[in-house]
């Protein structure tokens, strides 16, 4: 525990920010030194908002993560005035469209943190809750420029098109192709991926993102890291869709170690818990 403490970074005022064309709202939080520090894009799930992860990027922050938040696609301070929302589409393919457009905000603010000087632009990480997980590995198996994956009740986009929540209609054919076209366990994209630390961590009680779809995953990724199995990861919990405190704590600890070894470098040169929920998302 004193060892853990001592690791520990003060963390700096929330720097509120605008990415990309569309001037996306989002949050930074980064330690407070003057070394540089891996990165980390943490997306929220659908129906919540940029704010509702700040504890998990405080946690971050305070070990040495430069950590981005944004409003995904039509959430948060992006919430439409008019037409269509997640709020009344009940369909699987409005559920997609909105999935595209973050993983573009993702990847918007995977350069955003490329241009900051005090992040090590080798060393950057993707991961969220949910759709933010989901997108996650979207982008995380497909962009060379990230370091790793954390993914908090995720899945492959292939394992959501037979679920149907509160009614909602299935995805059609346009959604159904882009979900193949970017299956995160597809050979093509893990083993492009690996093997760099990924951790898959899930309710095995999930009512809403199947938890087949992140074991699907680590089946198929388990290859690929044959010769470094300590950078993979399946974390399962007693619990339903949601993200709780042992949960986050759990990650932080799991993905610091594959970081800090840099950090200090670049400093010398210059399972199964019971969870309290703190996000739930449809």
């Amino acid at each position: 525990m004193a060892e853990e403490e001592e690791m520990l970074h003060r963390v700096c005022g929330i720097e509120y920010l605008r990415l990309g064309a569309n001037e996306t709202p989002a949050l930074l939080m980064r330690p407070d030194s003057p070394e540089r520090h891996p990165g980390v894009v943490l997306q929220h799930g659908y129906g919540s908002k940029k704010e509702d992860l700040l504890p998990f990027a405080q946690d971050l922050a305070a070990r040495g993560f430069v950590v981005l938040l944004a409003d995904a696609w039509g959430h948060g301070e992006r919430f439409p005035t008019s037409g269509p929302t997640w709020m009344t589409e009940l369909s699987a393919d409005y559920f997609f469209e909105v999935t595209r457009n973050t993983a573009d905000d993702v990847r918007n603010g995977l350069s955003l943190l490329l241009e900051r000087p005090e992040v090590q632009t080798d060393q950057i990480v993707v991961g969220g809750f949910s759709m933010g997980a989901i997108v996650a590995l979207l982008v995380g198996t497909e962009d060379e420029r990230v370091s790793g994956v954390v993914s908090l009740a995720g899945a492959p986009l292939p394992d959501l098109l037979g679920v149907s929540i509160y009614g909602s209609k299935l995805a059609g054919e346009e959604s159904r192709a882009y979900a193949f076209a970017h299956d995160a366990a597809a050979a093509d994209h893990i083993g492009r991926f690996a093997p760099k630390p990924l951790l898959l961590s899930h309710g095995r009680r999930d009512d809403m993102v199947p938890v087949a779809g992140s074991e699907r995953l680590y089946e198929a990724a388990k290859p690929f890291y044959a010769q470094h199995p300590e950078r993979l990861a399946l974390k399962l919990y007693d619990h339903t869709h949601v993200v709780g405190e042992q949960q986050m704590r759990d990650a932080v600890a799991w993905i610091t170690p594959f970081f800090r070894a840099a950090q200090q470098n670049d400093a010398n040169d210059t399972s199964e818990t019971q969870d309290t929920p703190i996000e739930r998302a449809s």
